[in-house]
């Protein structure tokens, strides 16, 4: 069934670029990997710490002197990325087509991963070897070996991982829409179908109705039901459980109980992600859709309760557990007795305190003045990045204890690199 003669006519008038919407699903789509750049520019400046404080980071992660990587270099692979991806975001939102630059930008990310994961040949493979550890933790990320504990590499990956969480929502969401354009352009009734197929509306999904909408609100209607859609949400739980998984592994090949317990703990933890998650599912459901009633109000409120559990969670394990800190009787007060930055005044204190703001910065969408200020869409980039940002400030602690506890600590030499 064909679409009207005006609609087809803004069609042709329409681009990103003049278009709220648009914007937004563009952005929605880049974000995950201008987090994924921060990521690597904020693992070069951990590296350069490293080694300036000689913190032989390299022996807990098991990273060979050929796979050590020049933080400099690092950071200029990062700087070159931003400029590939924002040079095709100038180029995308000119576009008039409604799911070819989102196609790209997906497909950029599978030639991204595929880079990492795939061989080279001859001398390029001697010069990238740096990618070895790094392609290896991220695929036991998603096929961790049974037998045997997570090694620490792959347990630092995915802790990655799931401060990226929101970013696999943005994967998730501009799938979603992605494929709802893709069938728009080819079949509009097919593409009805789809949504109620994704919203579990089956009402909409045997539907023929054909949506004569223009452009603009047809976009911010295919926003709408990808969002509230379940897949965004899985992809947002899936760093959790992948981090779950490995703490069930390691549990299972403890060599003690007292290892086994605080696994199990642990494990825990990363579980209270899931409620948080569902809850705001269920948030974004028509009220009528819900099964005992509730109102989206309700949920809110679910929401916010298991976010608060989940935050004070993650933190007290932060402090205690991961970072080695709030030992009984150690100097300085609420620290340990073994500081491998101790020559930074209050450097730990500050970062206790950075590290808490970062895990509480959820709450700031129920602070109206900054919803007015930034904007929601806004709000939540700058959410995701300081998260990105506080991930990358925990690593160096992190580090910095597994080395004590190890007991290789300071580096016995220089890798030249």
């Amino acid at each position: 069934m064909a679409l009207t003669e005006g609609s087809s006519n803004e069609r042709a008038l329409w681009s990103w670029s003049q278009d709220a919407e648009g914007l937004e699903t563009m952005w929605t789509a880049l974000r995950p990997g201008y987090m994924v750049i921060m990521f690597l520019a904020g693992w070069a400046l951990n590296v350069a710490i490293f080694n300036c404080f000689k913190v032989d980071y390299a022996a807990v992660l098991s990273i060979g002197k050929e796979e050590v990587i020049n933080p400099a270099k690092l950071m200029l692979m990062a700087a070159g990325l931003a400029t590939v991806l924002g040079s095709f975001r100038l180029a995308a939102i000119g576009a008039t087509t409604m799911d070819s630059p989102l196609f790209i930008v997906l497909m950029l990310y599978v030639l991204g991963l595929a880079g990492l994961l795939m061989s080279f040949p001859g001398s390029m493979e001697s010069h990238m070897r740096w990618r070895v550890p790094l392609a290896h933790a991220v695929w036991r990320s998603f096929f961790p070996d049974p037998n045997k504990e997570v090694p620490f590499v792959e347990v630092l990956v995915a802790d990655g991982m799931t401060s990226l969480a929101k970013a696999f929502f943005d994967l998730g969401t501009s799938t979603c829409a992605a494929v709802n354009l893709a069938l728009e352009n080819s079949d509009p009734a097919q593409m009805l179908s789809m949504h109620g197929m994704l919203r579990g509306n089956a009402t909409a999904a045997h539907s023929t109705s054909v949506p004569t909408k223009p452009p603009a609100l047809l976009l911010g209607d295919i926003n709408q039901q990808c969002k509230c859609s379940f897949l965004p949400f899985l992809a947002w739980a899936l760093p959790f459980l992948l981090r779950a998984r490995q703490c069930l592994i390691t549990s299972r090949q403890a060599p003690d109980s007292l290892t086994k317990t605080l696994q199990r703990v642990n494990l825990l933890k990363y579980l209270t992600a899931v409620p948080v998650i569902f809850f705001a599912f269920l948030y974004t459901q028509p009220d009528a859709a819900s099964p005992l009633g509730y109102s989206s109000q309700d949920f809110e409120f679910m929401f916010a309760i298991a976010a608060v559990v989940n935050s004070m969670f993650s933190y007290l394990w932060d402090l205690v557990m991961d970072w080695g800190l709030l030992q009984a009787g150690a100097e300085p007060f609420g620290l340990r007795s073994v500081l491998l930055f101790r020559g930074i005044w209050g450097c730990y204190y500050l970062v206790i305190v950075t590290n808490l703001v970062g895990r509480g910065l959820w709450s700031l969408r129920w602070v109206p003045q900054v919803v007015v200020f930034f904007g929601p869409f806004t709000l939540v980039t700058l959410q995701q990045a300081a998260e990105v940002s506080r991930r990358c400030m925990w690593n160096i602690i992190r580090v910095e204890w597994e080395c004590i506890k190890k007991n290789v600590h300071r580096a016995d030499k220089q890798f030249q690199v």
